[in-house]
C-alpha cells in the first residue's frame, strides 16, 4: 500500500473542504423554484371587525326637541327670535288689523275725530260717532291689507317685537324704530324700509279721496299723523305696560337652556 506524506495530505483535507463550503453557498444562494401555474395561492387571513354592541339611546320627546331647536335660536330683545313664516305673517296681520291692538286704535281715533269735530259735516252725536268709527275701520283695513302685501311681497318681517328687560332709553327706540324699519333673515337684523310708512298712509289718503265729505287726498296725507300717533302709543304701551304683566314671551315659550341629547348607557 502506497502512502502519501504528511504535508500532502494536508493539502488534500484544505482543498477538500474549500470544495465543500463552494457547494454549500451555491445551494443557499440558489433560488426556490416557481409554484406551478396552477396550483393554488395561499391567501393572507381574513380579519373579521369585532362585534360592537349598539348603544342604546332615549329619543327625545317632543318638548325636549322643541326646546332644544329654541335653544338654538339667536337672542332679540332678550329673547329667542324665530323668523315667522307664512302663516304667522297671516296670524300677526289678524291680530294687528282684525284683533284687540287694531279696535284700540280704531276707537281713539274714532274718539279724537269725535272731539274735534272733524269732518264738521258729520254730526257729533252717535250717528257722527259710528260713521267716524267705520271710516277709521276702513282706513285699518287698507293700511293692513298693504302691509301685508308688501311684507309678503319684500319677505319682511314687521311683528313687533318689545325689549324685554331694556332700559326706558331702548325701550322708547325699540318702538320709534319699528316704524321705519323690519328685520330680515334668521338673526332678525333690523334694516330700514318704507314699508310701514307706505302702509300707513294708503288707509287715509283712499279714504279722504273715496268716502270722506271733502273728496281731498291731501287731507288724508295730513290725518296720517294720527295714524302714527296711535301705532307708537300701541308700541309704547307695549313696551313699559303689557311686557311687565304679559308673562308669556313672543311664540309662547319662555327661553330655555341649551339641551343636549341624553348620554349613551
Amino acid at each position: 500500500m502506497r502512502s502519501f506524506p504528511a504535508p500532502r495530505l494536508a493539502h488534500l483535507a484544505l482543498l477538500s473542504a474549500t470544495i465543500l463550503c463552494t457547494c454549500i453557498t451555491a445551494l443557499a444562494q440558489t433560488p426556490p423554484a416557481a409554484p406551478a401555474p396552477d396550483a393554488p395561492q395561499p391567501q393572507p387571513p381574513i380579519s373579521r371587525p369585532l362585534s360592537v354592541r349598539p348603544v342604546p339611546s332615549t329619543p327625545m320627546t317632543p318638548d325636549e326637541a322643541e326646546a332644544l331647536r329654541i335653544s338654538k335660536l339667536p337672542i332679540l330683545n332678550g329673547r329667542p327670535y324665530d323668523q315667522p313664516s307664512t302663516k304667522d305673517t297671516l296670524i300677526d296681520y289678524a291680530n294687528d288689523t282684525y284683533g284687540v291692538s287694531g279696535l284700540a286704535r280704531i276707537t281713539i281715533r274714532a274718539l279724537y275725530s269725535e272731539a274735534r269735530d272733524a269732518p264738521s259735516e258729520w254730526d257729533t252725536d252717535f250717528t257722527g260717532f259710528s260713521e267716524r268709527w267705520a271710516s277709521q275701520a276702513g282706513i285699518n283695513i287698507i293700511s293692513g291689507n298693504v302691509r301685508l302685501a308688501m311684507e309678503l311681497l319684500f319677505h319682511e318681517d314687521l311683528r313687533y317685537l318689545p325689549c324685554h328687560g331694556c332700559s326706558a332709553k331702548k325701550k322708547i327706540e325699540n318702538a320709534l324704530l319699528a316704524e321705519i324699519t323690519a328685520r330680515h333673515d334668521e338673526t332678525g337684523k333690523r334694516f330700514f324700509t318704507v314699508t310701514p310708512t307706505i302702509a300707513d298712509f294708503s288707509g287715509p289718503i283712499v279714504a279722504h279721496a273715496t268716502w270722506y265729505p271733502s273728496f281731498d287726498p291731501w287731507a288724508g296725507v295730513v290725518s296720517t299723523r294720527l295714524v302714527f300717533a296711535t301705532r307708537i302709543g300701541q308700541h309704547l304701551f307695549q313696551e313699559f305696560v303689557w311686557e311687565r304683566h304679559h308673562h308669556d314671551p313672543p311664540f309662547g315659550r319662555e327661553p330655555t337652556k341649551p339641551l343636549t341629547p341624553p348620554p349613551p348607557n
